[in-house]
């Protein structure tokens, strides 16, 4: 049986093309598919963290990125419901601050040069698997074939889709975003801005540039579209609409949802699912590529084990579904612990003012929200005890 493939990635976002640069870098014949063209605008909050960082330096992507034009920043600002504040550095490493236009043409180009084979503007229509293959169908009347298919084609996955392992949060956020110039924060920076309900996510690239994206639920959309939702949301967050007096919006509003982390099991005989296609967490945190890269780590270590033994089943692939689950629970948990303290007005400006008057205290929590600290430490009892009293 011939194949076009070892591997097809199905995605070329941050997840898909590290896997693929891994995998190729190993001597495994790679093709990747996108049904978009790079460089391509991705709704996003533009924000690495420093353990993404920490990885990109690991995977030697970090030069690429870094030539593609990223802000380093060192520190963020959270601001509370009724506007008052805290500023920390992160405890370990430096944040990064790239649209994903640039961001994910970096990382593409830098697995293309490792030996993966690019295919954009291919829409994925269906995919069968076979007991000795995967065959996956484009929209083109196309077909590829592969031992393994992964799949990195985001929250809205059609693989998973195709798999029956769509789940969509209950109580899922909605988002809207868009860059804007002439606003008064001019250095590189980044911000958190909590509501009641909603939040917004603020990167500073410098020179009065952002991108600024509202996560919001559901109902705040009706009847709405995005300008009107996005004008009534800023009215919500006080220290952001006077910041963005005098701003002017740059882009068209980029709009996507829901967003928030869906738990799927993500291994099938000869499918992996990795990044935001096998489940995402709610992007309140910023950890978003962070999980992209790391599970794109843990799936090419399983794949190329599989692939050079030839088993492809449910079975062997599951080793990636056992330590993605164990590397996420922690984080998932701290991500739903904030959601609960950090959108209620009546809490939240208390633990921020507990928060300005002990650093300590803030370091560890940007420390466990950036990946650099474990996320224990901030569900420990001591720090809970010292953060409430």
């Amino acid at each position: 049986m011939s194949f076009d493939a070892d591997v097809i990635v199905v995605g070329a976002g941050p997840a898909g093309s590290t896997v693929a640069m891994l995998l190729a870098a190993s001597s495994v014949r790679v093709r990747i598919v996108d049904r978009a063209t790079f460089p391509r605008d991705k709704p996003c909050g533009d924000y690495c963290n420093p353990g993404a960082v920490g990885l990109l330096r690991d995977l030697g992507m970090l030069p690429a990125v870094l030539d593609a034009g990223a802000a380093v920043i060192s520190a963020m600002r959270v601001y509370a419901q009724d506007g008052s504040r805290f500023e920390a550095p992160f405890p370990v490493g430096d944040g990064l601050l790239l649209p994903r236009l640039r961001l994910d043409a970096a990382l593409l180009g830098h697995a293309s040069r490792a030996g993966a084979v690019i295919e954009e503007g291919v829409a994925v229509e269906s995919v069968r698997i076979h007991p000795d293959a995967v065959d996956v169908q484009m929209a083109s009347g196309r077909r590829l074939r592969a031992r393994l298919l992964i799949a990195a084609d985001g929250m809205h996955s059609t693989i998973a889709r195709r798999l029956g392992r769509l789940r969509v949060p209950a109580a899922a956020r909605y988002t809207v975003g868009a860059y804007f110039s002439s606003l008064s924060h001019t250095t590189p920076g980044g911000e958190l801005h909590l509501g009641s309900g909603l939040y917004a996510g603020v990167a500073h690239f410098g020179g009065g540039v952002a991108n600024v994206c509202m996560a919001l639920p559901r109902r705040l959309w009706r009847r709405a579209g995005p300008q009107p939702t996005f004008e009534a949301a800023l009215t919500c967050l006080p220290a952001l609409a006077e910041a963005m007096a005098g701003a002017r919006r740059e882009s068209a509003f980029r709009c996507c949802g829901p967003v928030g982390f869906a738990a799927r099991d993500p291994v099938a005989d000869r499918v992996l699912l990795i990044g935001d296609a096998g489940g995402q967490i709610e992007p309140m945190t910023g950890q978003g590529i962070f999980l992209a890269l790391h599970s794109a780590s843990l799936a090419a270590g399983v794949a190329l084990e599989a692939v050079r033994t030839g088993d492809l089943s449910r079975r062997r692939l599951a080793t990636y579904a056992q330590r993605r689950r164990l590397e996420i629970a922690g984080k998932l948990a701290v991500s739903r612990w904030l959601q609960r303290l950090a959108l209620h007005p009546g809490i939240t400006p208390l633990l921020v003012g507990r928060l300005r008057a002990h650093p300590s205290l803030a370091g560890d929590l940007l420390g466990a929200t950036g990946d650099v600290l474990r996320p224990g430490s901030v569900l420990s009892p001591a720090y809970l005890a010292r953060l409430f009293t």
